[in-house]
């Protein structure tokens, strides 16, 4: 059976003109369609051939063509390009009306003048769907998160930040005392099917003469690191079909059902955290640095023109690479404001788009980070999973880097460019080398596969933070998909 996943490693081999024009232009349908017959087309019957030009075939044996029915990594990607287009719209769900709408019933006094302007000034992510401006779906909470005037004109506003940022300067001011900080949490995940999801695909299963959905999920879990240990699965709704080894690239627990009737997968798990503390700067970097984790890694950590450009003006003059690595998180800290972001699966070459435009999430700057350290010769990887607070707990993406003789560093520039827009250099700077208390690590590599692995489309095939379902086949996406977190216990060590 083959992995859908793994055709994103091709993502970048581009789209025939046609079909980038249409997609450019927000004609999915149109482009979709265009898509299939690129698909079903035999290239013996329709490019250079007697056949091809309406004539008899001469009686003489035909050459073999070498690529009948187009080249793999086309073919790939126009696959992927597909399951995009189909994805897009529900990602850009807002006409201008309805986003003004929304903005209205949130902030005080506001316009569609203002709207408007927020929209020229690059703070509303939008694309064309058929034709028409359609608005990225969290576009309001970006705006609310990032522009502090329309914060301050919230009909509803949520408790003040001030108690998270005195927590965490606590932390820091541990960390740095003692060179450490610990904490020991309980969360519990779950994974399933909305009810509607469910009750389509069991008549669905009921029309082609089945009785049952077959039904694979994953929840991502603890994963053995630097910074976890003690971990213990205290509970699972149902026993699973596979536990991944505890230093899986991506940790998951899996389960594989038929169902006749609706129901969630779901798991308790504890574990103690530590972080500690590290200046990339308090040390003199060895004189020979590895090379390891240098490489580019399609379809996103790539080394484009761009990139190459910018980091060559980043590190120019520069030898230390500390100090490079430094520069580095400056610039992305400095000058990418945080945006929500459409789903990772309808968005192709992160990073140069992140460095082009100077916006992202938590992940999207942790790659830019990771990008632009591999072109400079530092070894730089991913690290993903949780957020958590003893108020909270939500998805997260951060980066890992390597000096040696020092070894592996943190460098978390969603939380550094937080800390920069709210005037807090020192805990800025705290975030690189270092984090907090207040993580679950599930994932130490970027688009790595499941284990078992998930052959349908993934609702993010290159992170996992809340989970996966597949059904008869299918991976299910959006509203489709229902994933919950819930903290049970954060206890400071």
């Amino acid at each position: 059976m083959k992995n859908l996943n793994e055709a994103f490693v091709h993502l970048n081999v581009g789209l025939p003109d046609d079909v980038e024009r249409l997609k450019a232009a927000g004609y999915y349908k149109e482009a979709m369609a265009r898509i299939d017959e690129y698909l079903a087309e035999d290239w013996t019957e329709t490019q250079n051939s007697p056949r091809s030009q309406g004539l008899e075939m001469p009686e003489y044996e035909q050459p073999a063509n070498p690529v009948p029915h187009g080249v793999d990594a086309l073919r790939d990607a126009l696959l992927v390009q597909k399951e995009i287009m189909c994805r897009l719209p529900q990602e850009y769900c807002w006409n201008e009306a309805q986003a003004v709408a929304r903005m209205q019933g949130l902030v005080r006094d506001f316009t569609v003048e203002e709207f408007r302007q927020l929209v020229h000034e690059g703070r509303v992510d939008w694309r064309f769907v058929e034709g028409e401006k359609h608005y990225l779906d969290r576009f309001a909470e970006t705006l609310i998160a990032t522009r502090a005037d329309l914060a301050a004109r919230q009909l509803d506003p949520p408790a003040p930040a001030a108690l998270a940022r005195e927590r965490r300067r606590r932390i820091h001011d541990q960390m740095e005392r003692e060179g450490q900080a610990s904490a020991r949490i309980t969360l519990k995940t779950s994974v399933g099917m909305s009810d509607e999801a469910f009750a389509a695909a069991l008549a669905k299963a009921k029309a082609e003469g089945r009785e049952s959905v077959h039904v694979r999920a994953w929840l991502p879990i603890p994963a053995e690191c630097l910074a976890q240990s003690e971990i213990e699965l205290q509970s699972f709704t149902e026993q699973p079909g596979r536990i991944a080894d505890a230093n899986a690239p991506q940790r998951t627990v899996c389960w594989e059902a038929d169902l006749t009737e609706n129901r969630r997968f779901g798991v308790q798990y504890r574990y103690k955290t530590t972080a500690v503390y590290a200046d990339p700067l308090d040390f003199v970097p060895a004189p020979e640095q590895p090379t390891f984790d240098t490489e580019e890694q399609a379809p996103h950590i790539v080394f484009t023109p761009y990139l190459r450009a910018l980091a060559a003006q980043l590190t120019e003059g520069i030898t230390d690479p500390a100090e490079k690595a430094k520069r580095i998180y400056d610039y992305v800290t400095l000058n990418v404001r945080y945006h929500y972001q459409p789903a990772y699966f309808v968005q192709d070459c992160l990073p140069d788009r992140c460095a082009r435009n100077r916006r992202g999430d938590c992940g999207i700057m942790a790659l830019t980070f990771i990008t632009l350290c591999r072109l400079v010769g530092i070894p730089a990887r991913w690290q993903s999973g949780l957020s958590v607070s003893p108020t909270g707990v939500g998805c997260h993406d951060w980066a890992m880097f390597y000096i040696a003789p020092k070894g592996w560093m943190y460098a978390d520039c969603s939380f550094g460019a937080s800390m920069a827009r709210q005037g807090e250099e020192e805990l800025r700077r705290h975030y690189f080398g270092s984090l907090d208390t207040g993580r679950m690590v599930a994932n130490r590599a970027f688009e790595a596969p499941f284990d078992p692995p998930m052959y349908g489309f993934r609702s993010d095939p290159y992170d996992n933070q809340s989970g996966e379902c597949e059904v008869d086949g299918v991976g299910l996406y959006g509203d489709a998909l229902d994933t919950r977190k819930e903290l049970v216990d954060f206890e400071d060590l």
